[in-house]
């Protein structure tokens, strides 16, 4: 009997045991969690400011209280504009969703690269029993680009069709960050379309473009043409900005000089015509003086 006693308290305290153990188990799974965030201006610019919103999901069977929602990054790359980075929500309903948004700016001087960022969740369950849940997301900055094309020189403000026309300009790196693969092409209404390929430009430093191309139709006024810029950022991101310039392209002054230059010797033809001068001149002066001879012998014969 005794031992019957102690194998059932022994089932008791096991299955208090494991019951306490399955109440603990449960109460430390996380019972609120970020299900979306996101960038309200699209991405995040070093040393300007953005809006993060965060979507919390409570997927618990009951609802929560109290909740308290606090974000920080390592070394505080990430700052709220307000506040400590703190958010509260007083209820998210079983199943329920909540949207929080925060104010903050990445400081100046970031490198273009991912940052982590931590979110704290502090709320209490329907027993009244607290939970904190901790979870990451990362947040990629990236360096703002801006550039400008400056100093486009060309030789001749006036050309003429078929003329080689060099053109030169300066692009400058504005931006915070490198500019990748830099390309230009030259697109317009009265040149050939050419390229050129300049490579990559630090920040604060200029790369100069210097290509040929051809006037390939005739303008009065002067038509609009452009250079492109092509560059990639870090992330490997095309990115293109135009410049415009006018070019004027007149009729040449010899229009027919390569018919002119391919045409045959003519010298051949010049001295035959010549020739047939000279015969013509000798015929018309044997003709004036036979004439002249006979009027004479006329004008004696009458005098007798």
């Amino acid at each position: 009997m005794k031992k019957l006693i102690s194998f059932l308290i022994c089932i008791c305290l096991g299955i208090f045991i494991g019951g306490a153990e399955l109440s603990q188990v449960q109460a430390a799974n996380p019972r609120v969690m970020i299900s979306d965030y996101s960038i309200e201006e699209g991405e995040v610019l070093a040393g300007q400011p953005f809006t993060l919103n965060i979507t919390l999901k409570n997927t618990a069977s009951s609802a929560v209280r109290n909740l308290k929602l606090t974000i920080a990054t390592e070394q505080g790359e990430l700052l709220p504009l307000e506040g400590a980075g703190t958010a509260y929500v007083a209820k998210i309903d079983a199943d329920g969703e909540a949207q929080i948004s925060f104010s903050m700016k990445a400081i100046d001087g970031l490198e273009e690269k991912s940052y982590k960022l931590t979110l704290k969740t502090e709320y209490e369950g329907s027993n009244g029993i607290e939970y904190t849940v901790d979870e990451s997301v990362f947040i990629p900055v990236k360096l703002k680009q801006r550039i400008s094309v400056t100093d486009i020189f060309l030789p001749d403000s006036e050309l003429e069709l078929g003329d080689t026309v060099e053109i030169s300009a300066s692009i400058n790196n504005l931006g915070d960050g490198p500019l990748y693969n830099v390309t230009v092409q030259v697109s317009g209404e009265n040149l050939e379309e050419t390229g050129s390929y300049i490579g990559n430009i630090e920040s604060g430093k200029s790369g100069i473009l210097d290509v040929l191309t051809k006037a390939s139709s005739i303008s009065e006024i002067g038509d609009k043409n452009k250079l492109i810029v092509s560059y990639e950022d870090r992330a490997g991101n095309l990115h293109k900005e135009e410049a415009e310039f006018l070019v004027s392209v007149k009729q040449p002054m010899y229009e027919n000089l390569e018919l002119v230059k391919t045409a045959p010797d003519a010298s051949g033809t010049i001295k035959v015509i010549l020739w047939v001068i000279v015969g013509v001149a000798v015929l018309a002066a044997v003709v004036w003086v036979l004439i002249k001879r006979r009027q004479r012998k006329k004008s004696i014969l009458e005098e007798f």
